[in-house]
């Protein structure tokens, strides 16, 4: 199942239960890829499901907008509407969520970001929320925040499918597990948008989490180098650690003593680096 499919099915099940009609659904981010990907299967259901859902994409600049807006009329998406907001602006946050029946938050990269502004903006104005953050530190100061207001972290691409698979395998194992590794390898930026290309270069500072006897410890990022087996097409590559809520997360939930995520690349990273920065 696409991620983002699986954004917008969470999207329609909140917005079923709201009592306006047409559903408002305010898409912060929308304008990027992963954004108007949600746009784009949010609209598709809703007309599948005969669904009335009115979209509008919040973001800071009305150029990148305007061109989301084309791309997506292209694909038949049409009468999109422009919410101006800023993430660190309480105000125009509060103004944008006004009224909505969900807010769904793509605006990455999450990371280096520890206050759930949007959130907070939802709660205060009793509008269900769910976003794609994959920011350990972030999530988790989400879930402390205590309310009767629906709201669903973390359900996008990274974390996602990953703890999917890692809970079908430990029902199939039939036994808490001993130990999780993820592995990830993708060729170049495999067709990824900017903010997921910045994201991983945010990630390249950001202590990765590792579980280990029970506990999570921080270790140096694209360190822990290991060879992983990714079957035919792929073969074997090499990988290093890097930050993966998942880790903790599944951890904690499936029982693991220890557990980790690395990720691979081609080009690898430091003779990518070296060819396009010098040195």
């Amino acid at each position: 199942m696409h991620p983002c499919r699986t954004v917008a099915l969470i999207t329609l099940a909140f917005v079923k239960c709201h009592a306006l009609t047409p559903k408002r659904v305010l898409v912060v981010g929308g304008s990027g890829r992963v954004g108007a990907s949600t746009v784009r299967w949010i609209n598709r259901l809703g007309k599948a499901e005969q669904l009335p859902v009115e979209l509008a994409i919040g973001g800071r600049r009305r150029a990148s907008f305007d061109a989301a807006a084309k791309r997506l009329g292209a694909k038949g998406v049409d009468d999109i509407k422009f919410v101006r907001l800023d993430l660190d602006d309480a105000a125009s946050l509060e103004r944008a969520v006004a009224g909505r029946s969900l807010v769904v938050h793509t605006a990455g990269p999450f990371q280096q970001r520890t206050d759930p502004t949007l959130l907070k903006a939802c709660i205060d104005a009793g509008v269900p929320y769910c976003d794609v953050c994959d920011e350990l530190e972030l999530s988790r100061a989400a879930k402390k925040l205590t309310s009767d207001v629906p709201a669903v972290i973390s359900c996008g691409i990274w974390p996602g499918a990953s703890a999917l698979l890692a809970a079908r395998a430990a029902e199939r194992l039939g036994k808490p597990l001993d130990d999780l590794e993820f592995s990830f390898f993708t060729s170049g930026t495999g067709g990824a948008g900017p903010t997921i290309v910045s994201a991983t270069f945010l990630l390249l500072c950001t202590p990765a989490a590792v579980y280990a006897d029970g506990a999570v410890i921080e270790r140096e990022p694209w360190t822990g180098k290991r060879t992983t087996d990714f079957g035919p097409g792929v073969g074997a590559r090499d990988v290093y650690l890097l930050d993966n809520p998942d880790v903790p997360t599944c951890a904690e939930a499936l029982g693991a003593r220890s557990a980790s995520s690395s990720f691979g690349t081609a080009p690898a990273f430091r003779t990518a680096w070296k060819s396009n920065f010098g040195r």
